[in-house]
């Protein structure tokens, strides 16, 4: 093997006869890769965090999840690296996810079931873990993504999305599939069509994730005995709860807001593991679903 076919190889240096330390070729193979990591690294911040006059993107903006696949998964691995996440303008706000059952009673009306804090399973699942990652708190990024769609859109569609047909004095049963009615009505309300995709793309996700949370927490098929209820699940409907952060110095946390989605029908997404939901959703209910139950 010549010298030039070995980057890592050890070289000595003699100045005035004395022999420079000799470096292993695993040390400064070492270096090499720690240096090609760190270089890595901050191209990857750069591309994140410099708006798209820099990278030639259209907008103005730092990049988002929304436009980026593998540089998105490693730039929020749990919580977004970008300046809000330092002093003067740390972030100020938290999400929760709140679901429930709507079942049909015997005189024909709906009753809602109690509103589950899925957000409070998700936290017992990260609670103690040096290293979690983001696809642990589906939850949370759930809410917040479905937050920002809602807002994305126009008023009359927002009016739109939280219609529900629970509200109606003689409430029918919705198709199994609502959302190309929805997306005709949000398109007649005024949304621009890639809003809409965007938004019925994060309700659709709602439908399933509450869907499985219910079957999981045992409450699929309706409240307590007692109640009226001759079937299973109607409807299951997501309340997105906005918590303020207290900032600093302040006694008291700002009160929480609330934004409830119109229900929509049971939905199950192709491939889902209910089977692995379910048990991992067992493993760590305990109090901390309990405690959201009341929510």
């Amino acid at each position: 093997m010549g010298a030039s076919g070995n980057l890592c190889a050890v070289s000595v240096a003699r100045r005035g006869g004395d022999e420079a330390p000799v470096v292993s070729a695993r040390v400064r193979c070492l270096v090499v890769v720690v240096w090609a990591l760190l270089l890595g690294h901050f191209v990857a911040t750069f591309l994140w965090a410099a708006p798209g006059s820099l990278t030639g993107r259209a907008d103005d903006k730092p990049a988002s999840r929304a436009d980026t696949g593998a540089l998105s998964a490693y730039m929020t691995p749990v919580f977004a690296q970008n300046w809000s996440v330092f002093a003067p303008s740390p972030l100020r706000v938290e999400y929760a996810l709140r679901v429930r059952g709507v079942y049909p009673r015997a005189d024909g009306g709906l009753t809602p079931g109690p509103w589950i804090d899925a957000t409070a399973v998700e936290l017992r699942a990260l609670t103690g873990r040096p290293l979690p990652g983001a696809s642990e708190r589906p939850a949370r990024r759930l809410a917040s993504d479905t937050r920002a769609a809602y807002l994305a859109l126009p008023e009359e569609a927002r009016v739109v999305v939280l219609r529900s047909p629970t509200d109606a004095p003689a409430p029918e049963r919705a198709p199994p599939e609502p959302w190309p009615a929805l997306r005709a009505s949000l398109l007649d309300a005024g949304a621009a069509p890639g809003v809409v995709d965007d938004y019925l793309a994060r309700d659709r996700a709602l439908a399933a994730y509450a869907t499985q949370v219910l079957r999981a927490g045992h409450v699929a098929d309706g409240p307590a005995s007692g109640s009226g209820v001759v079937a299973s699940l109607a409807y299951v409907q997501a309340r997105i709860v906005r918590h303020g952060v207290a900032p600093y110095g302040a006694r008291e946390r700002p009160e929480p807001a609330g934004l409830i989605i119109g229900a929509r029908p049971p939905h199950v997404v192709t491939g889902q593991d209910d089977a692995a939901f379910h048990g991992t959703w067992d493993a760590l209910d305990g109090s901390a679903a309990a405690g959201g139950r009341a929510g």
